[in-house]
């Protein structure tokens, strides 16, 4: 599938909020959004949204640039694993899905998302309004797009994530990690297929500003830093 831009994404994301890791950031606005975005299994793009709607309503929305009109997507929203609610949707002309509902739900649950086209190309990700969640997403040195997320995972631990969506299948990608400027993590990976590829550690942060280095065997470079305590 062809990568879409992420800026042209983020622009036709209104109804879903700003914040994401289009060509701005994905974070928590005053502790009653938080909105990140990534990709799916093969290729396409998508964004989570939850928002606080009063005491104990919650506004769920996904959104899908599946860059191929007309394919056919089932959203499921899980709340802290019950079933939320479901929608099935075609793309329209430009290949894009979005659904959202209000639904029930208190600042500490947990939403899934989950969406399945009707090719079998799969979408999922979890977030939690109190969750400590920062995400951003850009262009590497030779244009490959990323997404990058650094989420709170326990007492003064984060789990740091870049996934990248690259030109060249089975390209080496490093990710190295920095807390406060101290090398804290690094990993290894090839890209798949599609010329994605994920890579994420959990480290010990705590209200730290951590930053990500990443390079491909083809001279690709990314790099990129979040502030926990913005």
């Amino acid at each position: 599938m062809k990568n879409r831009i992420l800026g042209t994404f983020a622009a036709l994301c209104l109804a879903l909020a700003s914040v994401g890791m289009g060509a701005g950031a994905a974070h928590a606005d005053d502790d009653d959004r938080v909105s990140c975005t990534g990709y799916a299994s093969k290729n396409a793009q998508y964004r989570v949204t939850l928002a606080e709607r009063d005491d104990d309503r919650m506004r769920a929305a996904m959104r899908v640039d599946a860059a191929k009109p007309g394919q056919r997507w089932t959203v499921t929203v899980y709340r802290n694993g019950s079933k939320a609610y479901r929608i099935t949707e075609r793309a329209n002309r430009h290949g894009n899905i979005s659904v959202a509902r209000t639904v029930r739900g208190d600042d500490d649950d947990r939403f899934r998302f989950v969406a399945v086209s009707s090719s079998g190309q799969r979408a999922a990700r979890t977030v939690e309004l109190d969750d400590d969640l920062e995400c951003r997403s850009g262009k590497g040195s030779k244009g490959s797009r990323y997404g990058y997320s650094v989420q709170e995972s326990g007492d003064d631990r984060v789990t740091a994530q870049v996934r990248v969506n690259g030109p060249t299948k089975g390209a080496r990608w490093t990710a190295t990690f920095y807390r406060d400027g101290s090398r804290v993590a690094s990993t290894t990976s090839r890209a798949n297929s599609f010329g994605n590829v994920t890579l994420g550690r959990t480290f010990g942060a705590d209200d730290d500003r951590v930053k990500v280095v990443v390079r491909s065997s083809t001279g690709e470079r990314i790099s990129r830093t979040v502030d926990l305590d913005d």
